[in-house]
């Protein structure tokens, strides 16, 4: 099939620049963790967002290591773990003599990219060989890479799998894997192949060359070893400088670049002639002593010196930055934060990777930049500028290098950084969530949620709220949303004093209050986040003196005045506080993976608090020497009285870092009972605990 160009007509030329050629969508299937993701990209950044371990940098690797001209070689590990079945299932049909099935049913990693482009492009450039449809209008080619066993190698494949010639027992998945795992390197092959989006069938095979031509993939790293001397890769700054002369060099005659590349290899080469002759001295300076040890004899050659110096080496290798000292003293790069470098340094890179693409001149493509973690020694109001100003780089160095062309790159950033996922809009951000195998495997898989298909999303106060508070939500393995500053300082001691196995989990701790958390539940819901919310039954009823319901105790209260607790109940006939209270003993306060915690009596029939501190009082009357007389009307008139006289904040401080032996409330005691022994089918079981602990935000 020959090659698709683009449509010309000069009557119908746009008035406005066409629109770029973007990476619109990545398909990763049976890549580690990456079982079967579907993940659309944003025009300009994307931020993908998860817990350790959670397959974030493993997208990033699948196309660097799909791109990499040398030889590819996936190892059984790298299939996902969920996949290993599969291959004895393969392995059955063909000792069954169905050859088909078994290469139909043998696992291969592949990475599909989905690219959408404009009609209005005056040429396609590159892109032509990926476009194999006939339709006029169809504007997305589709490309995928795949790792896969070669053809007519079925046989080698599994030469030697065999049922246990004793016992009879049929192969396992560990036997069969046992046999060919070693054998996936030799007999799996890479295959690049252009698809056509209408029709599967109708393909065409891509050369690698020619897609590293469509596909610029650069992987800039985090940084983690600037602030150790021994562990800091040598020369950073300089080997990005030798890239920048590199990239230079293949630039336009006439361009700036190239003239400060030729400029640079004329003056090494002027350096060079001099050294040389100096040093060509010194060698015949020490040729009357090599002469009375006999060399060189009549048929020894000559002896003479001669000079090379190479500039990239001169640049990688002794090009270092230096700032501006006082009374002439320059200070060396260590004499600078490490913010500061991590900053030059990640901007360089992305100048140097600018600067490798741009020598492609007008030639249409495609420019994909994966950013680990550029929170890397960052303090937090430098990570939410980078993430903000990140996009804007995009106009600056085409600018800066007086270019006509315009530069469309892609950025994905994987963060563990609240400072940047919460500055960067919902709609750019993807959750990646491990989740375990639905068939009862041992194995478990990533699945890549895009919050803009969360539905019921109050997205403006959401993300206001996560970037004011600095939230930790994406990043937890469950939270506890708490009604206020009382509750946010006691819950974690409560934790800590009763040595609490969610000590060792990381749970994110948020401060939200009753009118608002109901708002957070389908984030929630979305994210599939194990959460405790911890309110207060905020009885009211009818007050002496006033037109309007005010603050009552629990047994006078007709109703509630709590928001999150009526988004729970809506029936007006449940918000009364006698049918909280039956509710609170029943599954009614849990929904899916949320628990509802309000206060309630100690005991059956006793006292119930209004708030955190009635609570509070009611579970630790000795703290305050308040009676009780186990009236439970008149207890909660007292310990409404005693509370009154309190200030809270100095309340919750005493008990949060002063005192300790103290009970927790019933409730708050539930709750987090609830929340340890939570398992969610989105999380794989461990018995080794994380390090983090308890987060408060």
């Amino acid at each position: 099939m020959t090659q698709q160009t683009a449509p010309t007509d000069p009557s119908n030329e746009p008035e406005n620049p066409p629109a770029p050629m973007r990476v619109a969508s990545i398909k990763v299937h049976n890549f580690r963790l990456l079982r079967n993701v579907d993940i659309e990209l944003d025009n300009r950044t994307t931020v993908l967002v998860g817990r350790n371990n959670s397959g974030k940098t493993t997208l990033a690797e699948a196309f660097t290591r799909f791109l990499q001209p040398s030889t590819l070689n996936f190892t059984v590990a790298d299939f996902s773990a969920e996949s290993y079945p599969e291959f004895l299932e393969s392995w059955k049909a063909y000792s069954a003599g169905d050859e088909e099935a078994a290469r139909r049913l043998l696992p291969e990693i592949s990475l599909t990219v989905e690219i959408s482009y404009s009609k209005e492009l005056p040429e396609y450039g590159p892109l032509a060989a990926a476009i194999v449809d006939l339709d006029p209008d169809c504007t997305t080619a589709m490309i995928r890479f795949s790792y896969s066993l070669e053809g007519g190698r079925l046989s080698e494949f599994f030469e030697g799998v065999a049922n246990d010639p004793n016992t009879g027992a049929e192969a396992d998945v560990e036997c069969v894997l046992g046999i060919v795992g070693d054998r996936v390197q030799g007999l799996f092959a890479r295959s690049i192949t252009a698809i056509d989006p209408g029709d599967a069938s109708n393909t065409r095979d891509i050369p690698l060359e020619a897609m590293r031509r469509i596909l610029t993939v650069h992987f800039l790293k985090a940084q983690r070893g600037l602030d150790d001397e021994k562990e800091r890769p040598k020369d950073l700054i300089g080997s990005i400088f030798q890239n920048l002369f590199d990239a230079a060099s293949k630039a336009n005659d006439g361009s700036t670049q190239k003239a400060t590349a030729d400029a640079l290899t004329a003056a090494v080469a002027d350096i060079e002639q001099d050294l040389g002759t100096k040093v060509s001295e010194m060698v015949k300076g020490i040729i009357p002593a090599l002469r009375s040890f006999g060399y060189p004899g009549l048929t020894d050659p000559g002896l003479k010196a001669e000079t090379t110096l190479d500039i990239e080496r001169v640049l990688g290798n002794h090009t270092s930055i230096r700032y501006d000292g006082v009374a002439g003293v320059s200070l060396p790069e260590s004499y600078s934060g490490l913010g500061s470098r991590n900053l030059i340094l990640m901007l360089l890179t992305l100048l140097s990777y600018y600067r490798e693409y741009a020598t492609r001149g007008n030639m249409p493509g495609l420019h994909l930049i994966f950013i680990e973690e550029p929170e890397a020694h960052l303090h937090p109001q430098m990570q939410e500028v980078f993430i903000e100003q990140l996009a804007s780089v995009a106009e600056l160095f085409p600018t800066l290098d007086e270019k006509k062309h315009p530069w469309w790159p892609q950025f994905a950033v994987s963060t563990h950084s609240s400072h940047v996922a919460n500055r960067a809009d919902f709609s750019t951000i993807r959750y990646f969530r491990v989740e375990n195998d639905p068939n009862g495997g041992p194995g478990h898989h990533a699945n890549v949620l895009d919050l803009t298909d969360a539905e019921g999303l109050n997205k403006e106060f959401l993300h206001q709220y996560l970037t004011l508070t600095r939230s930790d939500l994406f990043f937890a393995d469950k939270a506890i949303l708490v009604e206020g500053t009382s509750e946010r300082l006691i819950v974690p001691a409560a934790i800590r004093n009763a040595e609490h196995e969610l000590s060792s989990q990381y749970v994110a701790l948020m401060e939200v209050g009753g009118a608002y958390a109901h708002i957070f539940f389908p984030l929630l819901d979305f994210l599939g986040l194990p959460t405790l919310i911890i309110t207060d039954i905020d009885a009211i009823g009818p007050v002496e003196g006033k037109k309007r319901d005010g603050a009552t105790t629990v047994h006078e209260g007709k109703t509630t005045s709590n928001a999150t607790i009526k988004a729970w109940f809506p029936d007006p006939a449940a918000q009364n506080p006698t049918s909280l209270l039956e509710a609170a003993e029943t599954d009614a306060i849990i929904r899916g993976n949320r628990y509802l915690a309000f206060q309630v009596p100690e005991s059956k029939g006793k006292a119930c608090g209004r708030t955190f501190e009635d609570a509070f009082l009611l579970a630790n009357p000795s703290s305050e020497e308040l009676t009780l007389t186990g009236n439970a009307s008149e207890d909660e008139v007292r310990v409404r009285d005693a509370v009154d006289g309190l200030k809270k904040s100095d309340f919750a401080l005493r008990f949060a870092v002063e005192e300790t032996g103290w009970r927790t409330p019933r409730y708050i005691q539930r709750g987090l009972d609830w929340l340890l022994n939570y398992t969610t089918a989105h999380e794989p079981v461990t018995d080794a605990p994380s390090d983090t602990g308890v987060v408060v935000r």
